[in-house]
């Protein structure tokens, strides 16, 4: 018989071996045990609906706003920040995304007209003061994102006018304030073609402010309420828009 003549296997190339063997056995096993799983689990990540996400990209991707701002007001953890820096990304639009939020949660005076005035309770409008402009901040470099904004205000004082003309925003600020605030300071800016989605306008709701925003927006500028996915609405800002602010009667349209 031959001799074996290949050299002892050192530590370091015994471990490189077995490694991927010990993770994968680890993931099967943890796979299949409910206390461990959940994490390995699919699931869904983002807080707004599939036709939220769509009606996003569509504006987005509309070829006759291209020079217009696309912002997202209420960005609470930054799940759907990725999604559409990945998609900026992804179709080479170098346009940044900007962020607004106070990272702080709800302000006192919002607050205070949902428990005075809208009946709602106090302790179901803390949920968003764990925030961080900074944490957010690394955690999109870290992840290779470069081409983003990061407003840490009130989007009711923000100064819309810096930010510029505006293609495409996704408001989900839940309470009637801060949601009327922003279709009042950014109709003006929205461009030609653009369009806001505003999430959670459904009723009942701890946060059907937004619907109560929404809805008087859009009946006093004689605008269609438009239903996108199963819990948004949306504005769009057409040829026919001004035309529409003069009519009378509502019409409603659904995305799907």
């Amino acid at each position: 018989m031959g001799q074996d003549n290949r050299p002892p296997e050192d530590g370091r190339n015994l471990l490189d071996r077995l490694l991927p063997r010990v993770m994968a056995a680890a993931k099967a096993l943890a796979y299949r045990t409910p206390v461990l799983q959940t994490p390995l689990l699919p699931r869904y990540p983002y807080w707004v609906d599939p036709g939220t996400l769509a009606e996003m990209v569509r504006l987005i991707d509309e070829p006759r706003t291209t020079e217009g701002a696309i912002v997202e007001v209420g960005v609470a953890r930054g799940i759907t920040s990725v999604f559409m820096l990945e998609h900026l990304r992804t179709t080479g639009d170098p346009r940044p995304l900007v962020m607004i939020d106070t990272f702080s949660g709800f302000t006192a005076k919002d607050v205070r007209h949902e428990t005075a005035h809208r009946d709602r309770r106090r302790r179901d409008l803390a949920n968003f003061s764990y925030g961080s402009a900074a944490v957010l901040r690394h955690s999109l470099l870290r992840l290779g994102y470069r081409n983003f904004r990061i407003i840490a205000n009130d989007c009711a004082t923000v100064d819309w006018q810096d930010i510029g003309p505006i293609a495409a925003l996704l408001c989900d600020v839940d309470l009637y304030q801060p949601t009327l605030a922003t279709l009042e300071a950014v109709w003006p800016l929205l461009l030609p073609h653009g369009g806001i989605v505003i999430d959670d306008c459904i009723e009942p709701h701890w946060a059907d402010g937004s619907l109560e925003a929404y809805t008087q927006f859009i009946e006093a500028r004689a605008l269609p309420f438009v239903r996108i996915g199963g819990k948004a609405a949306g504005i769009r800002r057409d040829s026919s828009s001004d035309d529409r602010a003069r009519s009378t009667g509502l019409a409603q349209t659904t995305v799907a």
